[in-house]
């Protein structure tokens, strides 16, 4: 009895042995498990966080491996038959992460040639726009050149005092107290690159003190800032050629004074010559 009495504990030692060895290895497998699952869970998010028409479908994948984990810490080592069931779910899962990995990383590469082309073609738009920007600049550059070299200008011009003689004819003059009127000559120059067609002229006389003379009215100039008293005006029909221009401005003598006069020419409310007399 002693002899079986050494053996069955002999026997039960080694049972104990066995299964202590046992549920260790079951239970490094187990973790071994887990680690595999957590590895898949952080592709998935890495995966996920691409952003692509994938996914949707990542992002259920890797709630189901979560739900398995978790499952999973809940099984006693000892189960080893159900160990072994977890081992070939993850040898279905990572066919399914091949075929999902795969997808995603293909609409990944779309991706990133698409925002290629898409930086490649904004590059283009920018430097069409900036192109554009240039020739804009220029077109007004071009435009204002045109605007200014289109002002129509007095190339020569004279003005005359005059008095009238006892049969009512017009004799120069150089005396103020004998000044009946003002004759004013004057050339508006040719312009090739003006538009034809009539042309408001106005003529401005003023003295030494800045008054007009025999004002007719007032106009607002080009500037828009300025008004001016005008002391005559005509029409006259531009036809790109040289035109000249006469203009003859009835005072009374007895408003007129020794000193200087200065004559004003606008052409469409713009500056375009002058010209003075001084009377004795």
């Amino acid at each position: 009895m002693a002899i079986l009495l050494v053996g069955i504990v002999a026997y039960t030692f080694y049972n104990n042995n066995e299964h202590k060895k046992l549920t260790t290895e079951i239970e490094g497998e187990k973790m071994d498990i887990e680690q595999n699952l957590d590895s898949m869970i952080v592709k998935y998010e890495d995966a996920i966080s691409q952003k692509t028409a994938m996914s949707n479908e990542l992002s259920i994948e890797r709630d189901r491996i979560i739900g398995l984990r978790d499952s999973l810490k809940n099984v006693k080592a000892t189960d080893y038959r159900l160990i072994r069931k977890y081992r070939r779910e993850i040898a279905n899962l990572q066919k399914t992460n091949q075929r999902l990995f795969y997808l995603n990383d293909s609409l990944t590469g779309m991706n990133s040639l698409l925002q290629t082309n898409l930086d490649s073609a904004n590059v283009k738009i920018s430097t069409q726009l900036a192109m554009n920007d240039t020739l804009s600049l220029q077109n007004l550059n071009l435009s204002e050149k045109v605007a200014i070299a289109s002002v129509l200008k007095v190339k020569t011009a004279k003005i005359l005092a005059m008095r009238t003689r006892n049969n009512g004819k017009l004799v120069e003059t150089s005396r103020s107290r004998n000044t009946d009127a003002f004759r004013i000559n004057f050339t508006i120059d040719k312009n090739e690159i003006t538009d034809q067609g009539e042309r408001e002229v106005y003529i401005q006389i003023i003295n030494s003190k800045g008054k007009t003379i025999a004002p007719k009215g007032s106009v607002m100039l080009a500037d828009e800032t300025t008004t001016i008293d005008y002391s005559d005006k005509t029409i006259v029909n531009y036809l790109n050629e040289a035109v000249d221009v006469i203009s003859l401005v009835e005072v009374d003598r007895a408003k007129i004074n020794r000193g200087a006069y200065m004559v004003n020419i606008f052409i469409n409310n713009k500056f375009a010559g002058e010209t003075k007399i001084v009377l004795k």
